[in-house]
């Protein structure tokens, strides 16, 4: 039941943390738009208002220079009405004088005296017209030289206007280019920082820090020597025999094929006093075989799920011991019917645990047989070294050793190899007599697994011995 209730929890944990990631990038994203739209909309209408206003300032200086010209003739027009006023009033000033009544009325015959009258005559029409004429002309100038003024004002208004919204810009670019302003020096110490910052870790870690690995000396979780195991063929698939009261643990997506005869149960936890290892590990929910008949019962076992691992069975005799990453762990096949014993050795206080940040290492107890996977098989490696002298193994490759191994670490052969990934900074060297297993291929390689977030994941399972 507590089991139930946790894997519950852990599925509402799971469930509820992606709908919360995938609703919040839904309302970011949303708003993002409505953001994109609102910045769109206010810089067309910015635009299009940008438009008309240049367009009535185009017209109203059109305006005040058609007013401007128009005042020129209007006051060159009045100037020679002006003029033609003081020519008539002349003309009548001559004819209508006292003198030139009185030479009439003397010297000039009736026909001189008749044409010099039609002449006053139309010399007092023209003047009235003249300064009616005037009249309109001057009331034409007053209205447009008040047009003229307004439309100055006008202009001025609009001027503010055009010159204010060509200040504007959209939002958006505003911003966009405020963040560029700002950050602009910060990305490009942030653009040398990833370029260099990399090559110095690397230099100073292969050159300085791995170098320190040789201050302690190896790890040995065992000092006397201890029975080796032995490894059948590694393969796609492997078969494990169940005799009567004998026990298979076995991951369920490993299970391929098992006999009728065998008697099948879930186990939902392999090892409850390390249930946080066994969450971490895989090794939950898997399923129990055991053999209730005299005759022997098969089990195949093989990956269903990733076409890349294949598997292998490690025999543990009576009072041997294996030191394994639980994580590796397909299934465990128990000889006597009990619990394979599972102890925890932690070592914090050794220079090496430091320096590769692994503090826990998992030992079973024989007798026993483990199923372990590795990408393209399973090898095991017998060793019979002396202290000065050992083995490599690709580290990432390595999946367990025998405790009475001197397990230590040793800086990658290459410098070039682990500058551009191919190995990792660190190598496993084993030395003394046992024997270790190791994948035949790094997952790494085969899985291109070198992500942020994997690498941290793969750091914390290190650490915890998983």
């Amino acid at each position: 039941m507590p089991l139930i209730l946790l894997k519950l929890a852990k599925w509402l944990l799971g469930k509820g943390l992606v709908l919360a990631v995938i609703g919040g990038l839904a309302v970011g994203v949303f708003a993002l738009w409505i953001f994109f739209q609102k910045s769109y909309n206010s810089e067309g209408e910015r635009v299009s208002e940008l438009a008309s206003l240049q367009n009535r300032a185009s017209e109203v200086y059109s305006e005040l220079e058609s007013a401007h010209l128009r005042l020129i003739e209007l006051g060159e027009d009045i100037d020679q009405t002006r003029k033609r006023i003081e020519a008539a009033e002349q003309i009548i000033k001559y004819f209508d004088g006292l003198l030139n009544r009185i030479e009439r009325f003397i010297t000039m015959s009736s026909e001189e005296r008749a044409e010099s009258e039609r002449k006053l005559e139309e010399a007092k029409s023209q003047k009235a017209e003249e300064i009616e004429l005037r009249k309109a002309l001057v009331t034409e100038q007053s209205r447009l030289r008040i047009d003229r003024v307004l439309f100055s004002e006008e202009a001025k208004t609009l001027e503010a206007q055009i010159g204010q919204l060509e200040g504007q810009s959209s939002g958006f670019w505003g911003d966009f280019e405020e963040a560029w302003s700002r950050l602009k020096p910060y990305l490009l110490i942030a653009l040398a920082a990833a370029i260099v910052v990399p090559i110095a870790w690397k230099l100073f870690a292969f050159y300085l820090w791995a170098p320190l690995l040789s201050i302690g000396g190896p790890i040995r979780l065992h000092r006397e020597p201890l029975p080796q195991p032995t490894l059948t063929g590694s393969g796609v698939s492997s078969q494990v025999s169940l005799e009567k009261g004998q026990r298979l643990w076995v991951k369920e997506s490993y299970l391929q094929a098992s006999d009728e005869s065998l008697r099948r149960r879930t186990r939902f936890i392999l090892d409850w006093s390390i249930p946080a290892t066994c969450l971490a590990a895989g090794l939950i929910e898997m399923v129990e075989l055991e053999g209730v008949e005299e005759s022997t019962g098969k089990v195949t076992v093989s990956p269903q799920r990733r076409a890349e691992l294949e598997v292998a069975v490690v025999e543990l005799p009576e009072g041997g011991q294996m030191v394994v990453r639980p994580s590796s762990v397909a299934g465990i096949v128990s000889r006597s019917g009990e619990p394979v014993g599972i102890k925890r050795r932690w070592r914090l206080f050794h220079p090496q645990a430091w320096l590769t940040f692994q503090f826990r290492y998992f030992v079973f107890e024989g007798p026993c047989a483990l199923i372990v996977s590795g990408v393209r098989g399973v090898r095991i490696e017998v060793l019979d070294t002396n202290a000065d002298k050992g083995r490599r193994s690709n580290q990432v490759a390595t999946i367990g050793f025998t405790p009475d191994l001197g397990y230590g670490v040793v800086r990658a052969e290459t410098f070039w190899a682990f500058f551009r990934g191919f190995n990792p900074l660190f190598d496993d060297v084993f030395r003394g007599k046992g024997a270790f297993l190791c994948q035949e291929i790094s997952e790494e390689e085969a899985t291109k697994a070198g992500r942020f977030w994997s690498g941290v994941w793969s750091g914390l399972l290190k650490v915890l011995g998983v």
